[in-house]
């Protein structure tokens, strides 16, 4: 994904929170030739969807008050398996930081559609193993669907390319260090209890990246993410040393003498199970509001490490 691939405009009907929008076709004129946020009145919660790479596809986008012209940082949360969009909505409270950082956000489901028992994103193959074996692998392009996303977006809202991430919980956290090693246009990345394969085939030569998990996760296993810090820091040209630093519930180990661009960090929750850190009370099963917030703990490590 390129950052002219990202500044593409879809010519798009408004669209509104209970009804999905069809995005047409991206057009073929240069990116730079093309206005960004001219689709008046997205602001808030939408649902879109379209066809992609000949799948249709769903997705939610928060836009928080303000000018569609402000070139906006955006965000990319994919679910974990039998999740979607919206609960990621409801369980890591990005909206409440898009609101006061002034981040678009893009809350995509997985290849079979929210709340499906179907493999969610295409993550690579030669996994770390759940607990229960190897991670489905989806067939489709949802590196396509990350630049068709951002057109959409961009629509309604100018995009400021040079700072687009991507994070994402359980089987989304194994497509956010998919996306980290391999998509050029994601800056950086917050892979949430999720693992990864081996890094030698990057596109990308360093990305910043903090990761999280929970000690206690018996679906995806902690150590998925100890071998998948050593093995960034080892691809980012990190020493092998780190420091540590306590946060509410746990530790963050953060990796000495990276490269800038390549700074490596790992935060594990003691006792915490399968859950998003810090995640909003009351979310459901996924969500364990009383550790330190991993949707904050990432918004500030993007900024130090992944800002010019």
């Amino acid at each position: 994904m390129t950052r002219a691939a990202l500044a593409l405009v879809l010519a798009a009907c408004g669209s509104s929170p209970d009804a999905p929008v069809d995005a047409a076709p991206a057009t073929d004129a240069p990116a730079d030739a093309i206005a960004c946020g001219t689709r008046a009145g997205a602001r808030g919660l939408s649902m879109r969807q379209q066809t992609v790479s000949g799948l249709q596809r769903t997705y939610r986008v928060y836009l928080p008050p303000g000018s569609p012209a402000e070139r906006m940082p955006l965000v990319y949360v994919h679910h974990g398996y039998t999740m979607s969009g919206q609960k990621m909505v409801d369980i890591t409270a990005y909206t409440a930081l898009a609101d006061t950082e002034k981040v678009a956000l893009a809350f995509p489901d997985g290849q079979g559609g929210p709340d499906t028992f179907t493999a969610p994103w295409n993550v690579g193959t030669n996994l770390c193993a759940s607990t229960s074996g190897a991670p489905p692998s989806a067939p489709g392009d949802d590196f396509a669907f990350l630049e068709a996303m951002a057109a959409d977006i961009s629509a309604d809202q100018c995009l400021d390319t040079e700072h687009v991430f991507v994070t994402g919980f359980s089987m989304g956290g194994y497509f956010s260090h998919h996306a980290g090693c391999m998509v050029p246009g994601v800056r950086a990345v917050a892979p949430h209890s999720g693992g990864t394969h081996e890094l030698s085939g990057c596109v990308n030569d360093r990305r910043p990246i903090i990761m999280f998990h929970g000690t206690s996760d018996s679906i995806i296993p902690a150590s998925c993410s100890d071998s998948a810090a050593t093995d960034w820091a080892a691809h980012n040209g990190c020493a092998t040393t780190f420091t540590t630093r306590t946060v509410q519930g746990g530790t963050c180990r953060r990796w000495d003498g990276c490269p800038t661009g390549g700074q490596v960090e790992l935060c594990t929750f003691d006792n915490m199970a399968h859950c998003w850190a810090g995640g909003v009370q009351g979310a459901g099963i996924f969500s364990c509001p009383t550790y330190a917030s991993a949707t904050q703990l990432a918004w500030q490590f993007w900024k130090t490490y992944a800002w010019d």
